[in-house]
C-alpha cells in the first residue's frame, strides 16, 4: 500500500479531481465521488477484494447514520413550507431579531441549536427557514444559509455532548473533566460565533442566488399557521435530542436511561416532528397532501445519493495508511506547548480534509497524540483541554465533497457544489483558523 509524501499526493490529487470535475466540467457529483473513491482505491493499492465491499460499506454506514433523519426531515420542512408555516417562524424571528440582523439571528440560532444535536440533523430541520427568512428581510440567501450551517458547525465541533469532544476526551483523559473541556469550548465560541456571522454577511452574501423555487407571498391576505403550530415540529425534536444528549452526562437508571435514549434518538424525535407537523394542515390541503410527500421524498432521495457517494469516498481514505503517517511524523517531535498546539491542529486539518468526518478526526488524532501528551508538557486538565480544542479547530478544516455535512448544506439549501465551496467550506476555513488563534492566546495568558 503506497505511504508517505505518495499517499498526500495521491489524496490532494483526488480532492481536486472531485472540485474540478464537479464545478467547472459538471459531472454529476455522485459519478465524480465514485470515480475518485475507486480511482483513489485503485492506486493506493488497496486490495482489489476489498474496494468493493468497503465502498458498499462507506455508503451503507453513511446511510445508518443519516438516511432516515434525511428523509424525516425532508418531510417535516415539506410540510413546514407548503403550510405556511416558515413564514410565521420567519416572521417571528424578525419581529424578535428586527429586521436589519437576520444573518446574525440565524447565526446564533444555530450555535445554540448545535449545542445538543447534530449539525446535519439542525440543518435538515432548520433549513426550511432560511428561503422566507432572506425573503421577508431582502438580505442575501446564501450569507443567512452560510450563517445557519456554520453556527451549528461551530458547537457541534467544540462541545459536549457531541461524540468528537467526549470521545477526544475521554482519549486524552479528561472524563473526569468535562466541566473544564466545556468551559474552553465556551469561551472559544463566542469570538468563533462572530467569525461566522462575519464571514457570512460579509463574503457569503457575495455568492448570488437566485430563489427559484416558488416561496408562499408573504401577503396579509394569506392565513398562516399560528405560531405555536408552526414552532412544534421543530421545537419538540429538538428538545427531545437535547434532552438525550445532555442525559449522556449523567448517570441514570437503566429503565430511565433507555426510554430517554429511545425518546432522544433524532430518528424518534424528528417521527414525532413529522406528527406534530400534520397539525398544520388544513381541511382545504388535505388533497394535496399526498402531493407533498411525493415531493418531499423525491428531494430525499437526491440528497441521500451524494451523501452515500460521498461515504464511499471517506470510506476508502480511512483504508489507507493515513493516520499512520500522522504517527510517525509526531512521533519525535516534542517541544513547547505553544508549537505542540500548532502541530495538533495541523494534524486535525490534515485527517478532516482526507477522510471528511470532523468526529472521527479529532478521535484519530487526539488516539494518537495521548501518550504523547504528557512528554510535550500537557499535564492539567486546562492543558489538556486547550490542546482538544486545537484538535477540533483543525478538524474544522476543510468541509467538501468527502463530509456528508457539506451535502446536506447544498441539497438542502439549493446551493451547488461551486456556491457551497464559496460559502461554507470557506467558512470552515475562518473558523479552524480563527481556533487556532484564540487558544494560542488562551496557551500563551494562562499557561
Amino acid at each position: 500500500m503506497v505511504t508517505g509524501a505518495g499517499l498526500l499526493f495521491i489524496i490532494a490529487a483526488a480532492i481536486a479531481f472531485i472540485v474540478l470535475a464537479s464545478s467547472r466540467f459538471k459531472i454529476h457529483p455522485f459519478l465524480v465521488l465514485l470515480m475518485a473513491a475507486l480511482l483513489t482505491g485503485l492506486t493506493v493499492r488497496i486490495p482489489i477484494n476489498e474496494i468493493a465491499a468497503t465502498a458498499n460499506e462507506g455508503f451503507g454506514g453513511m446511510m445508518q447514520h443519516i438516511g432516515l433523519i434525511v428523509i424525516l426531515g425532508t418531510l417535516i420542512g415539506t410540510v413546514l413550507e407548503k403550510s405556511g408555516a416558515t413564514v410565521t417562524i420567519a416572521n417571528a424571528i424578525i419581529s424578535f431579531f428586527g429586521a436589519g440582523r437576520p444573518i446574525a439571528a440565524i447565526t446564533l440560532i444555530g450555535v445554540i441549536i448545535g449545542i445538543p444535536i447534530f449539525c446535519d440533523s439542525g440543518f435538515v430541520i432548520l433549513s426550511s427557514l432560511t428561503k422566507p427568512l432572506a425573503q421577508k428581510t431582502k438580505k442575501s440567501y446564501a450569507a443567512i444559509t452560510c450563517g445557519l450551517a456554520s453556527g451549528l458547525y461551530i458547537t457541534h465541533t467544540l462541545l459536549p455532548p457531541h461524540p468528537g469532544s467526549i470521545a477526544g476526551a475521554a482519549n486524552l483523559g479528561l472524563s473526569q473533566s468535562i466541566g473544564t473541556v466545556i468551559l474552553v469550548g465556551l469561551i472559544i465560541t463566542v469570538p468563533v460565533s462572530f467569525v461566522a456571522w462575519w464571514f457570512s454577511a460579509r463574503q457569503a452574501s457575495k455568492i448570488p442566488f437566485t430563489l427559484e423555487e416558488k416561496v408562499q407571498p408573504m401577503g396579509t391576505e394569506i392565513q398562516y399557521p399560528l405560531l405555536y403550530k408552526s414552532l412544534l415540529p421543530v421545537l419538540i425534536p429538538i428538545l427531545l435530542i437535547a434532552i438525550g444528549s445532555v442525559a449522556l452526562l449523567f448517570p441514570l437508571p437503566p429503565s430511565i436511561k433507555n426510554s430517554v435514549d429511545f425518546m432522544g434518538s433524532p430518528l424518534m424525535a424528528l417521527s414525532i416532528g413529522l406528527l406534530l407537523s400534520l397539525m398544520l394542515i388544513t381541511r382545504q390541503q388535505h388533497q394535496q397532501f399526498q402531493q407533498w410527500m411525493k415531493e418531499g421524498i423525491l428531494h430525499a432521495g437526491n440528497i441521500l445519493i451524494l451523501v452515500g457517494a460521498g461515504g464511499v469516498f471517506g470510506a476508502v481514505l480511512k483504508k489507507t495508511n493515513l493516520a499512520d503517517l500522522v504517527k510517525s511524523f509526531t512521533a519525535h517531535r516534542q517541544g513547547s506547548l505553544v508549537l505542540f498546539l500548532v502541530i495538533a491542529w495541523l494534524m486535525g486539518v490534515l485527517l478532516k480534509t482526507a477522510q471528511g468526518s470532523t468526529t472521527s478526526a479529532i478521535i484519530i488524532v487526539t488516539s494518537i497524540l495521548a501518550p504523547l501528551a504528557a512528554s510535550a508538557g500537557f499535564h492539567t486538565s486546562m492543558e489538556l483541554s486547550l490542546l482538544l480544542a486545537a484538535v477540533a479547530g483543525g478538524s474544522m478544516v476543510v468541509s467538501h465533497a468527502n463530509d456528508a455535512y457539506f451535502w446536506v448544506i447544498s441539497q438542502f439549501s439549493g446551493l451547488n457544489m461551486e456556491q457551497t465551496y464559496k460559502t461554507f467550506s470557506l467558512a470552515t476555513v475562518f473558523m479552524g483558523v480563527s481556533v487556532l488563534v484564540i487558544v494560542l492566546l488562551m496557551a500563551l495568558i494562562i499557561l
